[in-house]
């Protein structure tokens, strides 16, 4: 029996740019490797399968005029840069499901994970707090992570579990209102902690909790002066003070820290950090 620590990634798929829009019996009969599938039918409700709205897609379909329609669906959710394309050589097509996503994770979160060494007991088990649609969960789950996925709305958690689903990864969804009192008393029960966009503070003292000696966080969420130059957060209490992520964590071994612009129209601060191998009193 092979070892935690041994474990590999439990399903690779390739980050691509090509979007298939035809019926999913077409693409299961033959595709271009390069292309993910999402029907034209079913676009409205698989957009958190997409890329951000920044990113260039490619966009194929047959007929032609399916892959204009879901052009101007794209364009009409903020999607700039779409192109329609021609069908690519057909002698090197595929059968089967895709083996490509065309959304990724956060960067610092990819940036992150090689720096993370697994805990004393191998166990790889990961909370991801806020999770949204899934992205970062799921996405920890394909390199072989045990995933807890939180989150305040019940269609965001469907919408994760899906994504799981369809990228060959399981993880453990949970409606979850990120108050302390709602959290409960939680003493190193995960090996990894992550977070982004989502900034409560008194969170900080329950995930000092919520990992085990020798774990790891990596969060990352707007800073100052986010909100003074593009707006929003429109609430002071949603973003961070300079400095402010790194002096809450000093007791803990910071591996990587980061504060400043970090994307378009993003100003953010970014903590990879390993808790003390000895417990809290």
């Amino acid at each position: 029996m092979s070892h935690p620590l041994d474990r590999q990634p439990t399903a690779v798929l390739a980050l691509g740019d090509l979007l298939d829009t035809r019926p999913s019996e077409s693409y299961l009969a033959g595709h271009d490797p390069r292309a993910a599938n999402i029907p034209l039918e079913e676009l409205a409700v698989r957009v958190h399968e997409l890329p951000a709205r920044r990113a260039s897609l490619r966009v194929y379909d047959d007929p032609p005029v399916r892959a204009r329609w879901a052009r101007s669906r794209l364009r009409a959710r903020g999607f700039e840069d779409v192109a329609v394309v021609e069908a690519s050589d057909r002698t090197a097509w595929i059968e089967g499901p895709s083996r490509v996503r065309l959304w990724s994770p956060h960067e610092w979160l990819v940036q992150a994970l090689p720096l993370i060494e697994d805990s004393p007991t191998g166990q790889r088990r990961a909370l991801d707090l806020a999770c949204g649609t899934g992205r970062d969960a799921v996405w920890l789950a394909m390199q072989g992570w045990n995933v807890d996925a939180w989150d305040v709305l019940p269609d965001a958690l469907e919408r994760a579990a899906d994504r799981g689903r369809r990228c060959g990864v399981s993880i453990q969804t949970r409606v979850v209102d990120l108050e302390p009192d709602a959290l409960g008393m939680v003493s190193g029960e995960y090996d990894l902690v992550v977070g982004f966009n989502y900034l409560h503070r008194p969170l900080f003292e329950w995930i000092q909790r919520a990992v085990r000696p020798g774990g790891w966080l990596v969060y990352e969420t707007f800073v100052e002066p986010q909100r003074i130059v593009f707006g929003k957060p429109r609430r002071r209490q949603f973003v961070l003070q300079p400095g402010e992520l790194k002096e809450r964590f000093a007791f803990w071994d910071i591996v990587r820290y980061a504060e400043g612009p970090s994307g378009p129209r993003r100003i953010a601060a970014g903590i990879v950090a390993r808790s003390s191998r000895k417990p809290c009193p």
